[in-house]
């Protein structure tokens, strides 16, 4: 769980999958992808105006049954939470990134443009 040496290898599945479910089972006719970074975790949240749909239990395969259902299985595995609210106005998941340990006292993030940052960790708030 958490980011690697380069977050963009966990941040990408993540935000893909969670996008990706808006396009494929919302019905939704936009999508609104948010990313933060609060210094501890990043934060993928992805809110759309469609219908959470639940998965049909009666799918006529294994195989089938198989091949979906577990974009949200693999985003917890990515991540320290993962919570779904879905209204009659849409749907919004949001999904959290731990980029250091608990115990690490620095951070270091890697910018797209290969320079890195690194500052003191103060602890969570």
């Amino acid at each position: 769980m958490g980011v690697g040496k380069d977050p963009y290898d966990t941040l990408a599945p993540v935000a893909s999958e969670l996008v990706t479910n808006v396009v494929l089972h919302s019905g939704s006719p936009d999508v609104a992808p948010l990313i933060t970074f609060d210094g501890v975790d990043l934060t993928v949240e992805v809110t759309d105006r469609g219908r959470w749909l639940e998965r049909d239990a009666r799918a006529p395969t294994l195989e089938h049954r198989a091949s979906f259902g577990r974009g949200l299985e693999l985003v917890r595995a990515y991540t320290s939470s993962c919570a779904v609210l879905a209204t009659a106005a849409g749907t919004r998941v949001t999904a959290a990134i731990p980029v250091i340990e608990p115990d690490a006292n620095r951070i270091e993030v890697r910018e797209r443009s290969g320079s890195t940052r690194s500052g003191q960790f103060l602890g969570y708030g």
